[in-house]
């Protein structure tokens, strides 16, 4: 098994959706059960996040009819976005992001930052 960590604006998703400059792809080769495959996700999540305050999601690509690494992400956190289509493979785009993206202030009448 094997684990790569790539900018997103420079691998291989970078015309694949709207990437920052800040994504993270998570690349797992390999077969991992589900609750190792888990707890590598939510570690990782946690080592890019505290590596670099701004980074905007971690991208996780797993296989489109890869049911049960896509279970495994999802129980930690992770939300699926977008399939795509990649010369070599069909994948199922999956991300976690940190609090500071995900929050919404709902004061629809007061503009950030005023």
């Amino acid at each position: 098994m094997t684990v790569e960590l790539e900018r997103c604006a420079t691998g291989r998703l970078r015309h694949t959706y709207p990437v920052h400059s800040h994504d993270v792809e998570v690349r797992v080769t390999g077969t991992l059960p589900g609750p190792l495959l888990a707890d590598l996700l939510n570690a990782l999540f946690a080592a890019v996040e505290a590596a670099d305050p701004y980074s905007r999601r971690l991208v996780f690509a797993a296989s489109a009819d890869g049911c049960n690494a896509i279970a495994a992400a999802e129980s930690v956190g992770f939300r699926s976005v977008v399939d795509i289509d990649l010369p070599d493979a069909r994948l199922s785009l999956l991300v976690a992001e940190p609090n500071w993206v995900t929050a919404v202030d709902m004061d629809l009448d007061h503009v950030p930052g005023t």
